[in-house]
């Protein structure tokens, strides 16, 4: 019977240092990542928009 959580990362193949080695830096990283990942998903759909304010901002000279 597994009695702590370390014994049952070790029976499921996950390495305990690894498992517990979060860093600052980690989260930074995967905070960028979930803020960018949505955007880089919605910009192809709305990017004729973008691009049609652009022009219509724009200024003939």
């Amino acid at each position: 019977m597994l009695t702590n959580t370390n014994q049952a990362m070790q029976s499921a193949g996950v390495s305990v240092a690894a498992a517990t080695n979060v860093t600052a830096a980690t989260i930074k990283s995967a905070s960028v990542v979930v803020a960018t990942v949505p955007i880089l998903c919605v910009y192809p759909f709305v990017q004729k928009y973008f691009v049609k304010g652009v022009m219509i901002g724009g200024v003939k000279g």
